[in-house]
């Protein structure tokens, strides 16, 4: 059978190749992904490498973005710009600056004490000052940052995260604490955590911890125990949230764990379920005007609320607030140049009797349909005559 499949396999891998067309082609460019910098860091003593990616309409816009910083950064930016450029488009998070710290001796840099038999350990407060002082200066003058942080580290980098959290607690805005080796010095961390919360009754966080499933016991166990000391905590103001993923060991666990790490710490850019469900217009512009000065001008929700909610309105009759709703939808996602974001917006002008608005809306849709040739342009001639205009 094995031969079999081989030889099936030879056939068509070479029927292929001789099929394959012979249209010549040519080198258009590369796709970069970051651009690199070296940092001469009086904090450690030597040079460091940071990678900066800026999202998506970066060069086009004056908007400035919140800010994840990713430890083990050269490994983890690949899977961090993948996850932010499909959460983005989805609305599940704004667009955000990646800033990717290179590891250098991560049980030297990321350790917040010394242990005995190991003399390079116990470099944290190093490595916190090399960010707090040098990287995100740098950073903010550089690039728009809009002053949100978010600190991502995994194994030793969750470590130093926890180590960060109580050392620095106003230096990030949140945290993804990834299988973080909390085994350090007989669980320090841990033991140090309950009297730093005790002593921080107004901190302000947003934290998400995970662990593969399939990790070592030790492990899942000594991040439960740290949890358990935020539950007890029980502060105000620090949003948490801790999730075993299924089928992930230790080096497989950060690609879902900061996928829904994120999608955690930003779900405030959801419109209430209060909001949503007892609608009123200035409910919904309040929201907006919230999450645009909290995550920048950028960030917007999932077209997948806004557009249910603005049909939902026109067959209830609320024009205003489907309008409201459906030209913050258009806005926001022009950048899709999808014709219908514009045609939803106009049907609920015409309902509204506003005949002009209603127009201009069902000419941009009519523009986009015959430029992207997403169909339904006739359709759109049609309403643009029927409202007294003309289509070219």
């Amino acid at each position: 059978m094995n031969r079999l499949i081989f030889i099936l396999y030879a056939f068509f891998a070479s029927a292929t190749a001789q099929a394959a067309p012979g249209a010549p082609a040519t080198e258009a460019g590369r796709l970069d992904l970051a651009t690199k910098y070296h940092i001469a860091s009086a904090a450690l003593g030597d040079e460091r490498t940071i990678l900066i990616s800026v999202p998506d309409g970066y060069d086009a816009s004056d908007a400035r973005y919140p800010v994840i910083y990713l430890l083990d950064g050269m490994q983890s930016i690949y899977h961090a710009a993948g996850t932010r450029d499909v959460l983005v488009r989805s609305g599940d998070m704004p667009p955000v600056i990646l800033v990717g710290l290179k590891s250098v001796n991560r049980t030297r840099d990321m350790t917040p004490s010394r242990m005995a038999g190991n003399a390079q350990s116990g470099g944290a407060a190093k490595l916190l000052a090399h960010l707090r002082d040098e990287v995100i200066p740098f950073v903010e003058k550089a690039y728009r940052a809009n002053g949100y942080r978010v600190l991502t580290g995994h194994s030793d980098g969750g470590l130093f995260s926890v180590y960060a959290l109580m050392e620095a607690p106003k230096l990030f805005d949140a945290e993804i604490i990834m299988s973080p080796a909390l085994w350090w010095n007989g669980e320090e961390m841990t033991k140090a955590a309950g009297p730093f919360l005790d002593t921080h009754p107004k901190l302000t966080k947003s934290l998400y911890f995970g662990i593969g499933a399939d990790d070592g016991d030790g492990m899942r166990q000594e991040l439960k125990r740290f949890v358990d000391v935020v539950k007890a905590a029980q502060l105000p103001g620090v949003r948490w949230d801790y999730r075993e993923f299924d089928g992930e060991g230790h080096m497989s666990a950060p690609l879902r764990t900061f996928y829904h790490g994120v999608k955690f710490i930003f779900a405030d850019l959801r419109l209430p379920d209060e909001v949503i469900y007892h609608f009123t217009t200035d409910a919904f512009l309040a929201h907006e005007r919230m999450i645009q000065a909290k995550y920048g001008a950028a960030a917007r929700q999932t077209q997948e609320l806004y557009v249910p909610l603005g049909l939902h309105l026109i067959e209830t009759g609320d024009y205003d607030g489907a309008i409201a709703v459906l030209q913050r939808n258009a806005e926001a996602y022009a950048g899709n140049r999808y014709p219908r974001n514009n045609a939803w917006l106009a049907d609920a002008y015409q309902k509204a009797g506003r005949k002009a608005e209603a127009l201009a809306e069902y000419q941009r849709a009519y523009r986009l349909a015959v430029e992207t040739g997403y169909g339904e342009a006739d359709s759109y001639r049609q309403k643009i005559v029927e409202l007294g205009g003309h289509a070219d």
